[in-house]
């Protein structure tokens, strides 16, 4: 008994000498631990291939650390400096980098963040097993960017999502991602008069239904939860090498059924009320020009494991998310 009380009096000790910003070692050197916080910016997703600098900084005391960079595959030893250029590989990857701030007097800080490389390469690129080859061809003249789509019932459709630059955001606002998954915006974005290219509108319920009609064999509404049609659109998509479409035993993405490429991917989300972007791989959703009311609007959504093609209302301000055009 007396040992154990030994034993939690050096702990209580030990803390107490730590309590105050600084550890004593065996030795009786003091280590203080260091204020701030470790920041470092680059973006979620970047460009396979790209050259990008990062510089260390948020240490506060002391106000001199020594920096140091380590990246999974292409700086797996410390690399010293407070900043440093970064070549990603050409092949598209995931990598870990870690910072490190060291001084003599004081305890090892560090923080880490994950980065995906992405390549946009058409087709071979991060992006693959969508059948856009069989598929018509139209050009925004905005910024002459070209997007696929397909006649589907009485409408031509965007066969992917819209990506154009003057509202909205991209993914983890990462530029790259605009150029793979299109753009997230908000109805009230979305519905204004100039979101889709000249000749092309933001679908209306009345619109969704025409669609649903094909995807359904019969007449359908856009509140009917359309059951069965997202395993006939949702294609086995690849990003990176990783299904888009998580494997699930409700949806075997069976797009052979129909032969409609309407090519729905898993984008994701983003609520504007604390900027973060959500549900990518797991949901994708798509607004219509119908307002819910005098501040929520419509708007159609697949979860990754169901094979229905759901409706749904929200907030016009709150949510932003895919656009499809149709004319």
């Amino acid at each position: 008994m007396r040992l154990m009380k030994k034993v939690i009096l050096g702990i209580l000790i030990a803390s107490a000498l730590c309590a105050a910003n600084a550890c004593i070692d065996d030795s009786g050197a003091a280590y203080n631990y260091m204020e701030g916080t470790i920041t470092f910016d680059i973006d979620d997703y970047v460009c396979a291939g790209s050259l990008v600098e990062l510089s260390a900084r948020g240490i506060t005391d002391p106000v001199d650390p020594e920096w140091g960079w380590v990246i999974s595959t292409i700086q797996p030893d410390t690399l010293f400096a407070p900043s440093i250029i970064v070549q990603f590989p050409k092949e598209p990857d995931s990598y870990e980098v870690k910072v490190l701030a060291y001084h003599p007097n004081y305890i090892v800080e560090s923080t880490k963040k994950t980065i995906i490389s992405v390549d946009t390469t058409f087709m071979t690129g991060s992006l693959q097993g969508l059948p856009y080859d069989k598929q018509k061809v139209f050009v925004d003249r905005r910024d002459l960017r070209a997007y696929r789509w397909e006649h589907i019932g009485n409408l031509d459709w965007f066969a992917e999502n819209l990506a154009w630059e003057g509202a909205g955001e991209a993914f983890a606002y990462s530029r790259v991602m605009n150029h793979v998954f299109g753009r997230l915006y908000t109805w009230q974005e979305a519905s204004g008069s100039n979101i889709c290219p000249d000749g092309w509108r933001l679908p209306t319920n009345a619109d969704w239904e025409d669609l649903g009609k094909v995807l359904c064999g019969g007449n359908v509404t856009f509140e009917n939860e359309w059951a069965g049609a997202a395993d006939k659109i949702t294609p086995d998509a690849y990003f990176n090498g990783e299904r888009l479409w998580p494997f699930s035993v409700n949806n075997t993405h069976d797009t052979k059924q129909l032969g409609v490429n309407f090519n729905p991917l898993p984008c994701g989300y983003m609520q504007t009320n604390d900027g973060g972007f959500y549900g990518l791989k797991s949901f994708g959703m798509w607004w219509s020009a119908t307002p819910y009311g005098s501040d929520q609007a419509y708007y159609r959504y697949i979860y990754w494991d169901s094979a229905a093609f759901m409706p749904g209302a929200t907030s016009s301000t709150g949510i932003a998310m895919s656009v499809r055009c149709v004319r």
